[in-house]
């Protein structure tokens, strides 16, 4: 089992990340929205996105999104498997969030994706 999160892993396309908000399911849990498109590629792939009218420092923006992704690297195969899908996650709260609960957070949201 590896722990990686490699390239093919993250969701770049302009045009599947304009077309999750669009067509994909939400999935809400404090702090972040996900919006889920199930089925398309062969692997799950990720996005992460912390707005910057909440954050106005990019080192705090960063902060966040590598604590996200970290979550996503260690969980994804407890919590998904073998399941596909892509995933945006939207970071709502107004404040920084220990790792704990975006852990928490990100492995809710996944388990929950299964269901859809």
């Amino acid at each position: 089992m590896t722990f990686a999160f490699p390239k093919e892993q993250r969701l770049r396309q302009r045009d599947t990340l304009a077309a999750l908000p669009a067509k994909g399911k939400v999935l809400f849990k404090y702090p972040f929205k996900a919006y889920v498109l199930l089925g398309g590629a062969s692997v799950s792939r990720y996005a992460v996105a912390v707005p910057k009218k909440s954050f106005k420092r990019a080192v705090k923006r960063n902060l966040l999104k590598r604590r996200t992704r970290e979550a996503l690297r260690l969980n994804q195969t407890e919590c998904l498997g073998s399941f596909c899908g892509d995933y945006l996650f939207v970071y709502i709260a107004k404040d920084i969030c220990e790792y704990s609960a975006i852990e928490a957070a990100v492995c809710d949201i996944l388990s929950k994706s299964k269901a859809l």
